[in-house]
C-alpha cells in the first residue's frame, strides 16, 4: 500500500511540476516524510526532481538560453546557500525538520494563495537574496520553488517566462544539491536502486503534464496545488504530536 501512495505521490508531483515548472517537491516531500521520515525523503526526492529537470530541459532547451542572464543572481547566490542548508538537514532531528517544513509550507502556501506581492522593481539584491534563501530551503528541507516563485510573480514575469526563469534556477540548485547530498553520504547506492521502482511515476506525471500544460487554466490549477501544499503542512505538523 506505502508503494501505492508513493507511485501516486511521485506522478502527481511530477505532473505539477511539468505545468507550472515548480511544485513537486511542495506535495512530494512533506507527505512522503509522514511514511519515511523527513531525512530519508527529502534526498531521496532529490533524485527525481533531477531527473525530471532533464527531461524540461531537453523540451524547453532552446527557448532558455535568453533567460539565463535574468537567472544569474538567483544562482550565485542560490549555490551558496545549499552547503550551509545541508547542514541544518544533518544536524536537525526528523522531528525538528518536519516541523520547520511544516511552518515553512504553511507561510508560503498562504502567501502565494493570498498572492503576496514583493517589490515590483527588478534589481540585483532581491534576486540574490531570493537566491540564497532558495538555496538553503533546498539543502535543508527540500522546498527551493516558493522564494523564486514569489519573487518571480512579484517581478511581472509572464507565464512562460516566469516558468523559464524558474527551471534554469532549479535545475541548477538541484543538481548542486544532489552532488553534495552523495559527497555527504545523504544519498547512497542502495537510495539510488530504491529510486529506480518508481521512475515510470515520472515519466507518466512528465507526460501527462506535458499534455496538460496548454490545456489547462493555470490559475485554478495552481490555487488547488498551494491547497494541497498548505494541507501537506498541517499534516506534517500533526504527524510530529503522534
Amino acid at each position: 500500500m506505502i508503494a501505492l501512495f508513493t507511485f501516486l505521490i511521485l506522478f502527481a508531483a511530477m505532473l505539477i511540476r511539468t505545468v507550472t515548472g515548480f511544485g513537486s517537491a511542495l506535495i512530494s516531500i512533506p507527505l512522503l516524510s509522514v511514511f519515511f521520515g523527513a531525512k530519508y525523503a527529502i534526498p531521496f526526492i532529490t533524485i527525481y526532481e533531477c531527473l525530471i529537470d532533464l527531461m524540461i530541459l531537453a523540451k524547453e532547451g532552446p527557448s532558455l538560453k535568453e533567460d539565463v542572464a535574468k537567472a544569474w543572481p538567483l544562482l550565485v547566490t542560490g549555490l551558496i546557500g545549499v552547503p550551509l542548508g545541508t547542514e541544518i538537514l544533518i544536524l536537525s532531528s526528523d522531528r525538528l525538520l518536519k516541523i520547520g517544513m511544516g511552518v515553512a509550507l504553511i507561510i508560503f502556501s498562504i502567501m502565494l494563495l493570498w498572492n503576496v506581492k514583493l517589490s515590483h522593481r527588478r534589481d540585483v539584491s532581491r534576486s540574490a537574496a531570493a537566491g540564497l534563501l532558495g538555496g538553503f530551503l533546498c539543502g535543508s528541507v527540500g522546498l527551493p520553488g516558493p522564494p523564486m516563485a514569489i519573487l518571480l510573480s512579484s517581478q511581472g514575469f509572464e507565464k512562460n517566462e516566469f516558468r523559464r526563469i524558474i527551471v534554469i534556477f532549479l535545475t541548477a540548485i538541484d543538481f548542486l544539491t544532489f552532488g553534495y547530498y552523495i559527497w555527504v553520504g545523504l544519498i547512497t547506492v542502495d537510495m539510488l536502486i530504491q529510486s529506480l521502482k518508481f521512475l515510470p511515476a515520472m515519466v507518466l506525471g512528465f507526460i501527462a503534464g506535458s499534455f496538460a500544460f496548454d490545456r489547462v487554466d493555470e490559475a485554478p490549477f495552481r490555487r488547488l496545488t498551494l491547497g494541497v501544499t498548505l494541507a501537506a503542512g498541517v499534516l506534517l505538523l500533526w504527524s510530529t504530536t503522534n
